[in-house]
């Protein structure tokens, strides 16, 4: 499959766009995004909707496993030692470091996926992608770069920057498995986001209940499409509460392949707190289900 395709910002105004990031404060910032994509402000001090609760968590949650959810191969010692047993399968790190001339030979690994360990949205699929290093080099050029952080998502500030290449999930076809997206709450999972077509130009999103029911919520821009229960659901839904057991929130993303369930990642922050639904009364509903911790309980070097 050919590397996700992605806009950068010219790097003649790589230099400006970060001296104008850094001058403006994160809470000033958070705030203006959240008008910008909602058209309202949002209440960031006594939040209710699921949107507000995540920017709260931006300004304030300061906890170590907040920096570890945001590292992918924290996450991964993460997700192992909350379930140690071999049935969850991890993909294996190959390779991580700053400099892809210090990667091993690529033509010479099985089959890989090429990330940022410190952000979301980037990826290079081998080895049906162009492996010319030099290649490789300048389309990830900004991946180290351009990141969460620059919104204010303080623990991708925290997180490693390195390049990360790991073991590739295995689909029949060859193409990125469907995306299973696991909102648990206090342990328990409140609704499944199922994402298709993340990296063909395609991608749509559905929403169920943990019994497979359509939920009657969808995201503008990303069709609602028909979703065949997959049987691995019981499994997955018994490895997502467990990796959300402790978390007073955390997103669970999986993937389910031939009767095996695959961790993809811990994701502290969906949508970076700016995800509209369509009705809008799902971002209330859904921050019924979020009680936040106290600001005492999120401060740096807590658990």
């Amino acid at each position: 499959m050919p590397a996700l395709k992605y806009r950068t910002t010219p790097r003649w105004l790589s230099g400006s766009r970060q001296w104008v990031i850094d001058r403006i404060p994160v809470p000033l910032m958070r705030r203006g995004l959240y008008l910008i994509v909602f058209r309202k402000p949002g209440n960031f001090t006594d939040p209710k909707t699921f949107n507000e609760k995540v920017n709260w968590r931006i300004l304030n949650d300061r906890r170590d496993r907040i920096v570890k959810a945001c590292d992918k191969m924290w996450m991964k010692e993460m997700a192992r030692a909350a379930y140690p047993g071999a049935d969850l399968r991890i993909p294996e790190t190959l390779w991580s470091g700053t400099d892809l001339r210090d990667a091993p030979d690529l033509t010479t690994l099985p089959p890989w996926a090429l990330k940022p360990n410190a952000s979301s949205g980037h990826a290079v699929f081998g080895p049906d992608a162009d492996t010319d290093r030099q290649a490789l080099i300048e389309q990830t050029r900004d991946w180290l770069r351009e990141t969460p952080a620059e919104s204010g998502e303080w623990g991708y500030a925290q997180a490693r920057p390195v390049l990360l290449l790991e073991e590739r999930i295995p689909t029949p076809d060859g193409l990125p498995p469907t995306d299973y997206k696991f909102f648990v709450f206090q342990g328990k999972v409140a609704f499944i986001q199922i994402n298709c077509g993340r990296f063909q130009g395609k991608l749509t999103a559905s929403f169920m209940d943990v019994d497979w029911r359509p939920l009657q919520v969808c995201q503008p821009g990303r069709p609602v499409v028909e979703m065949e229960r997959p049987p691995e659901l019981d499994k997955m839904i018994d490895f997502a509460r467990t990796l959300g057991a402790g978390w007073d929130f955390i997103r669970i993303d999986l993937y389910a392949i031939d009767g095996e369930v695959w961790f993809g990642e811990y994701t502290p922050y969906p949508g970076s707190g700016l995800l509209p639904f369509k009705p809008m009364s799902f971002d209330v509903e859904q921050g019924w289900h979020w009680k936040l911790p106290a600001l005492d309980d999120v401060q740096p070097g807590r658990p």
